[in-house]
């Protein structure tokens, strides 16, 4: 496992605002290989497609120079201008294979990291210049890795190549006075062997992706310390977000304790509970849960009820009941309507 300068083992997986941030910085698991290789493959293939298209080009470029402007003296623009017609299939040939490549490789890397801007990449730093840093990347493992792919590929290059012009060595040194033949025989076995040797290369360029995922996952692995911290900024800090939860749980009992002396009666448990309801016929439907607390909360309540002349009456079920089941600001259960108008009715006659 890596282990992180500070002295903490690196043994736990990037996160993904991990692999984020390091793409934000331009750190991708990108392969050079696979580019290599779709180029090749594809400047290949397109050499075979647009060849038929050259070949011609250039037989209609060398008749006429040969022959009308052969006499023509190239002394001015307009004499070198004649001379571009003849030329245009190559050009344009030419042309339709650049964009060919050009396209072929943005698609590669697209394909590999996707489309994403980042000016990041760009900004100097010491570490990328720092001739330590350059030595660890030569003779690191990515480094030794390298070269044994490097050595793997020239051998296996070498080693297709060697069998596939050894089994045509007989036609090659045989010599066959017809040139445009003969030449076109060698352009085609090029071809196929260019294409033999890249299909090779595209297995190495597989692994090699492979390899770089497998890499940049374990160069960006993190200390446990490293996933807290993260997760503390992504989240919050637990004791902030309990100081928080505090201050909101003591707000909430002012504003509860504030509607205590508006209730019209307390309904409690000898100790334990304190249930403060208020009742206006013209706008209520039902009698309201103003407060309600447990225990300390309880007594603060019932204290709170004295010294504002609000009526206690004791009713431990419905006290109970009350205090469990209905939210502050909310109306009474229907089932609890009989035994709540009972005792508003009996604190009603005690206020006449």
């Amino acid at each position: 496992m890596a282990d992180d300068p500070s002295g903490g083992e690196k043994s736990e997986d990037a996160t993904p605002k991990k692999f984020r941030d390091a793409r934000d910085e331009g750190q991708v698991a990108f392969s050079t290989e696979i580019n290599t290789v779709g180029l090749l493959l594809v400047g290949f293939i397109g050499l075979g497609l647009l060849a038929p298209w050259w070949w011609h080009g250039m037989g209609n470029a060398m008749r006429r120079t040969f022959s009308e402007t052969l006499t023509v003296e190239l002394i001015d623009g307009a004499s070198l201008l004649r001379l571009l017609p003849a030329y245009g299939g190559v050009f344009s040939g030419l042309g339709v294979f650049l964009v060919l490549t050009f396209g072929a490789g943005l698609l590669l890397s697209v394909a590999q990291v996707g489309l994403h801007v980042t000016a990041k990449p760009l900004m100097p730093k010491a570490q990328r210049i720092s001739p330590l840093s350059g030595f660890k990347r030569i003779f690191g493992v990515r480094g030794l890795v390298r070269t044994g792919l490097g050595a793997a590929k020239m051998f296996l290059v070498g080693a297709i190549a060697w069998m596939v012009i050894s089994g045509d060595l007989q036609r090659i040194l045989h010599v066959d006075l017809r040139v445009a033949t003969r030449f076109a025989a060698d352009c085609a076995s090029m071809w196929w062997l260019a294409i033999k040797l890249i299909l090779v290369l595209v297995v190495i360029a597989a692994l090699d992706a492979l390899y770089q995922r497998w890499q940049h996952g374990r160069d960006l692995m993190m200390t446990k310390h490293e996933v807290k911290q993260e997760f503390k900024q992504a989240e919050g800090d637990p004791l902030i977000k309990s100081k928080i939860r505090q201050i909101q749980r003591q707000m909430a009992q002012r504003r509860m304790m504030q509607e205590v002396p508006k209730a019209d009666v307390i309904i409690t448990n000898p100790t334990h509970v304190a249930v403060a309801l208020r009742y206006d016929r013209e706008n209520m439907n039902a009698p309201v849960v103003v407060a309600k607390g447990f225990d300390d909360v309880a007594q603060r309540i019932k204290a709170l009820a004295a010294e504002h002349g609000i009526p206690q009456v004791e009713n431990v079920p419905l006290a109970r009941a009350l205090a469990k089941e209905v939210d502050i600001g909310k109306a009474i259960p229907g089932k609890w309507y009989e035994a709540v108008a009972g005792i508003l009715a009996a604190v009603y006659r005690l206020k006449k």
